[in-house]
């Protein structure tokens, strides 16, 4: 291990570290920067595989074991966020737990995407724990010409003084 000595009058090293903590945050979801919780490594982070054609932009997400009414999609402006909440089952206080490894509660991923899309349109499905989110693309609109007219703000004249 070897120490580096830092220069205090280094102004990028500050820079540098605010970056990286913009980067940190930046990594987490939103809905989880909203509620106050910063994580390093959100457990409750849904992962997520999103690819696009030229007309969709789709986005998959696994979440076994949850039903339609607990999973929400929703896409303001540029970002969609998809959230599943489950229930933990009443716990028997009798039972002797030996593994107790199902997870519960509420699970959230927001990803801003890369296009605009047309929200009235999109579709979602689950399937097989399985969440599919097709957003059809919005369509750039068609270049439009528009005529450029000159005009004469001082008329110029000449007098003769002879």
């Amino acid at each position: 291990m070897s120490l580096i000595r830092r220069d205090l009058y280094d102004l990028f090293y500050d820079l540098d570290r605010a970056m990286e903590r913009m980067r940190s945050m930046f990594n987490m979801p939103f809905a989880a920067l909203e509620d106050g919780l910063v994580q390093s490594q959100d457990a409750n982070l849904l992962p997520i595989d999103m690819t696009s054609d030229e007309n969709n932009i789709v986005v998959r997400t696994s979440v076994p074991g949850f039903s339609e009414d607990d999973v929400h999609v929703d896409v303001q402006g540029n970002v969609l966020t998809i959230t599943a909440e489950s229930k933990s089952e009443r716990q028997d206080q009798q039972a002797n737990w030996h593994i107790r490894e199902m997870r519960y509660g509420k699970f959230a991923r927001s990803v801003l995407l890369p296009e605009a899309v047309k929200v009235d349109k999109a579709d979602a499905s689950l399937e097989n724990g399985i969440l599919t989110v097709k957003l059809p693309k919005q369509k750039p609109s068609p270049v439009s010409k528009i005529a450029v007219k000159a005009r004469k703000l001082l008329s110029r004249g000449r007098e003769d003084n002879s």
